[in-house]
């Protein structure tokens, strides 16, 4: 009775009534955002599986699905072949012990071990100023994944340095592979691959299978099309030490910039040039302090995902207007809210000149103070550099 007293004179109070009129309307909000999430989160998946910023335009297939590589269903084989292999090819591939290295961490009691450079770029015995001033694409993947590299080829301009987990007969598998590409693509002649594998495991190299054979065509092999390719590590279920592959790949790049990246996530084109492009200007207003700089630079770039049915966007206005018809999102904005969501998103998003779609810009600078071991971040005004 006493509590039904309160209530009432609760309600007579203004206050009261504002407090609940609000308390009811961030409910409502609250249920409205998950409603809208769980929308866009369904527009987002295919199946079980979130479709992320890899999928070029449609009119390169006339599937509904991306197959990595379906751009060389067209393309026949040249005679010249592109990579630099550094123990052989298919017929007569061949290492030893003194060729085999420990990982990055230098555990000699590792899992794992590293045979660098299986193909090496055309970098590799180029040690000038100009060759190392560059950015590598550094990645990691298993056979399966292979024809990505032609979509990663494609797209890039600089070296690739790439790690491939190999155990057993899954090196037999990957040479194959890398042997179609190599008649097929001349910016082969830019990848380096390193071979992983468990200690207990090392390559083992055997015939190429006919379904992998080089072919009339470059196209992709159907049992990669069609997701069958068997390998070593599935059927024994082996772990795959992605961290081991990635740092492989990063600590074998000979050049000043790496970008580490999944093979998956495709690379804005004439993003190396544009880059390069973008250092060149900084160095003209630091001066003589730009080595300096560099020192504690660490440029980081947006990432998106876009909707199954659209297309990769050329340039950021593209890439705003997917965004602005709610088939683009950051990345993983469905699997983790906060995980990969920038400093400066909506700033970044509202930033439509004209010339962003040419050139590349810091959008925000984080400074780390090596006095106080603090972090600064300096949101970059009106006609100064930002990453764009």
């Amino acid at each position: 009775m006493k509590l039904l007293i309160l209530i009432l004179r609760c309600l007579q109070s203004r206050s009261c009534v504002l407090l609940i009129l609000i308390s009811c309307l961030i409910i409502l909000g609250q249920l409205f955002q998950e409603r809208r999430a769980s929308a866009y989160k369904s527009m987002f998946k295919n199946g079980n599986n979130f479709i992320f910023f890899n999928r070029p335009h449609n009119r390169l297939s006339n599937s509904s699905t991306f197959i990595p590589g379906i751009r060389l269903k067209d393309v026949k084989p040249g005679t010249k072949n592109f990579c630099n292999f550094r123990f052989g090819d298919t017929h007569s591939f061949k290492i030893d012990d003194s060729d085999v290295s420990l990982t990055p961490e230098h555990s000699e009691n590792g899992m794992y071990r590293v045979v660098y450079n299986v193909i090496y770029g055309d970098s590799y015995h180029n040690t000038s100023e100009e060759s190392r001033n560059n950015v590598t694409y550094c990645t990691h993947i298993t056979p399966e994944f292979f024809y990505y590299m032609v979509e990663i080829v494609d797209r890039w301009e600089g070296p690739i340095s790439i790690s491939v987990f190999v155990p057993s007969t899954d090196a037999s598998i990957t040479l194959c592979l890398i042997e179609r590409l190599c008649f097929c693509l001349p910016g082969m002649s830019r990848v380096a691959v390193h071979f992983i594998f468990p200690v207990e495991y090392p390559p083992d190299h055997w015939k190429c299978e006919p379904s992998l054979t080089v072919p009339q065509k470059c196209s992709v092999p159907e049992v990669i099309a069609k997701e069958k390719l068997e390998t070593f590590r599935n059927r024994e279920g082996l772990v795959y030490p992605v961290n081991v592959a990635r740092n492989a790949a990063r600590v074998s790049a000979r050049t000043t910039f790496v970008l580490v990246s999944d093979v998956e996530l495709f690379p804005s084109r004439q993003l190396v040039s544009r880059f390069l492009a973008m250092l060149k200007r900084l160095k003209e207003k630091s001066g003589k302090d730009f080595r300096t700089l560099l020192k504690y630079f660490v440029y980081v770039l947006p990432v998106f995902e876009v909707e199954s049915d659209a297309y990769v966007p050329e340039t950021k206005s593209e890439l705003l207007n997917l965004h602005s018809q709610n088939k683009a999102v950051y990345f993983h904005r469905w699997v983790c809210l906060h995980c990969q969501r920038f400093p400066g998103l909506q700033r970044w998003l509202h930033r439509k000149l004209p010339q962003l779609d040419r050139i590349i810009q810091p959008f925000l600078v984080v400074k780390r103070n090596p006095d106080t071991h603090s972090t600064v971040i300096n949101y970059v005004g009106k006609g100064v550099k930002s990453v764009e």
